[in-house]
């Protein structure tokens, strides 16, 4: 039979994830480390201390693999040139807006600090 990590006994089983390791502590469910130190346990031994465990999947198999695609499709790529006009309109205001302001700080005149006074 097969071995599983304590997450899916515990999805497989229904009970909560205290009630496994208590059970493992007490010896009820017996279980094995794998190589990297975590618990496993048989489906078996699973079978034995809680009975018929659950299904861990969908019972029917699905019909539609991946659908046909979007039916409004002409109206997205409708919408995407729109932002794209937008995106390029807002763009040349930005570059615009900081041409002006590279200029106006040019035209400025530059006055020694003693002056203020």
């Amino acid at each position: 039979m097969a071995w599983h990590t304590v997450t899916q006994a515990q999805k497989l089983t229904g009970k909560s994830r205290r009630t496994l390791y208590r059970d493992m502590a007490s010896g009820l469910v017996s279980y094995s480390t794998n190589a990297r130190g975590f618990r496993e346990l048989e489906t078996s031994e699973l079978i034995r201390h809680y009975g018929e465990l659950t299904s861990d999947g969908t019972e029917a198999w699905p019909t539609v693999a991946q659908s046909d695609g979007t039916e409004n499709t002409a109206l997205l790529l409708a919408e995407i040139r729109a932002l794209r006009a937008e995106m390029t309109e807002l763009k040349t205001m930005m570059l615009r807006i900081e041409d002006k302001s590279v200029t106006a700080e040019e035209t400025k005149p530059k006055t020694a600090w003693w002056k203020l006074w």
